[in-house]
């Protein structure tokens, strides 16, 4: 019996994920201007942008929920909260069913995250921006939503810079390689297609995050100027 009911709460969560719409209230929070929305290719640098802001800013991150268990990174276990609010299916679809998200997705068809009303409300109340690091994807699924969202797209400087980048994170397998410069392709297409997504180039680390800080330059020309690198890192891409 608890298998079962184990597997019906599964199947009806997967069920209201897939059936989720982001509710008035979140919709009115997302486009508030308060929240900041980073995204981009594989080591862009939107991580250590994100860090350098929360470092040297009034920037937090938002924690999201999930339905997986914590890890161990580097020998230090994930703790609730910090890394991510941790809970059971069961509440996750309690959740989805009170509304509280901003969106929630299932990964791999398994494990669901998701971001609460909530977290956004709470960071804000704090006195600080919120900053939502998520893939391109989900940060279009947003603008589709609330049209006046302007997710930050980051880009590499130059493509050797961006191999430079890349090969600093280890070891990495020619077929893991290949999977990120496909998902890279398919990252920088969606940006150049929707004009929603403010392009930011990561010549430093310091360089953007100040640039975040006090008011990136979303002019046509600048605009122009990172599309046209953009475009010039895709037809690298689609070469290799």
């Amino acid at each position: 019996m608890i298998n079962q009911n184990s597997h019906k709460i599964i199947t009806d969560l997967h069920a209201a994920v897939a059936a989720y719409k982001m509710p008035e209230n979140a919709k009115n929070l997302v486009g508030s201007g308060e929240l900041i929305v980073i995204c981009g290719v594989t080591a862009a640098g939107k991580n250590t942008i994100a860090d350098y802001l929360i470092g040297h800013g009034n920037y937090l991150h938002v924690v999201s929920h999930t339905t997986r268990k914590p890890r161990e990174n580097h020998g230090v276990k994930e703790e609730n909260g910090r890394e991510y609010w941790f809970v059971e299916p069961i509440e996750m679809l309690e959740m989805i069913n009170d509304q509280n998200f901003i969106e929630v997705k299932a990964i791999h068809g398994e494990t669901c995250y998701g971001t609460s009303i909530e977290a956004v409300k709470n960071v804000i109340s704090a006195g600080l921006h919120p900053i939502m690091e998520i893939d391109v994807q989900g940060a279009l699924e947003l603008t589709e939503v609330v049209p006046k969202l302007r997710p930050l797209f980051i880009l590499p400087p130059t493509y050797e810079v961006w191999m430079q980048r890349l090969g600093s994170r280890g070891n990495i397998s020619d077929g893991e390689k290949d999977r990120r410069f496909r998902s890279a392709s398919m990252e920088i297409e969606t940006a150049l297609d929707h004009s929603s997504f403010t392009l930011l180039t990561n010549h430093e680390v310091e360089m953007t995050a100040r640039e975040i800080m006090n008011g990136i330059d979303t002019s046509d020309q600048a605009q122009a100027d990172r599309s046209a690198l953009a475009s010039e890192l895709l037809e690298t891409l689609r070469k290799m």
